[in-house]
């Protein structure tokens, strides 16, 4: 008995053994400024090529996936011809749909949805990544007057554009 003083029972114990072995096993590691495949320690990102229909997009876009790198590692983006690998890519669609309705006629809220597909290759032309199909949508609110709910759709276009790009990001270097 008097071992058992000594050390008692912690039920909990044995649950915590087992989720740090699944944790280290599983491979799960904090999120840092990642790496890119194949090696590349810099990437040059071409404009992407909107499929859309919504003008402009493209720019938007490409411009935050720049700001995405650029504010996680600001040494990774160079000129295309310094690139150790090139980022390029498609906006495949972009659709605006009800998320809500105030009536049976009337929407409360709508949500726009943005697909896109990109690739990264090397200097040879080998594909070293690739992203197909990432999404990202926001929901906004649908006004009293339609240049309010165009700005509003503006918006949520915009804050899709930055989660697409920190989406992108996180696949690109494995950082999740």
């Amino acid at each position: 008995m008097a071992n058992a003083r000594r050390y008692p029972y912690r039920p909990w114990l044995p649950a915590a053994l087992a989720l740090g072995i699944l944790l280290a096993a599983c491979g799960y590691r904090m999120a840092g400024p990642g790496e890119l495949p194949g090696n590349s320690n810099t990437l040059a990102v071409t404009m992407l090529v909107n499929r859309s229909g919504e003008s402009g997009l493209e720019a938007k876009v490409t411009n935050a996936l720049l700001d995405e790198i650029t504010r996680r590692r600001q040494d990774l983006v160079v000129s295309e011809a310094r690139a150790d690998a090139i980022l390029s890519g498609t906006i495949d669609k972009l659709s605006t749909r009800t998320a809500a309705r105030s009536g049976t006629l009337t929407a409360a809220e709508r949500k726009v949805v943005i697909t896109v597909s990109l690739t990264l290759k090397n200097r040879t032309g080998e594909i070293l990544w690739q992203g197909s199909r990432i999404t990202a949508e926001q929901a906004f609110p649908v006004a009293d007057t339609k240049p309010q709910t165009e700005s509003n759709r503006r918006a949520a276009i915009n804050q899709v554009a930055q989660r697409l790009a920190e989406y992108a990001y996180e696949r690109l270097t494995d950082s999740f």
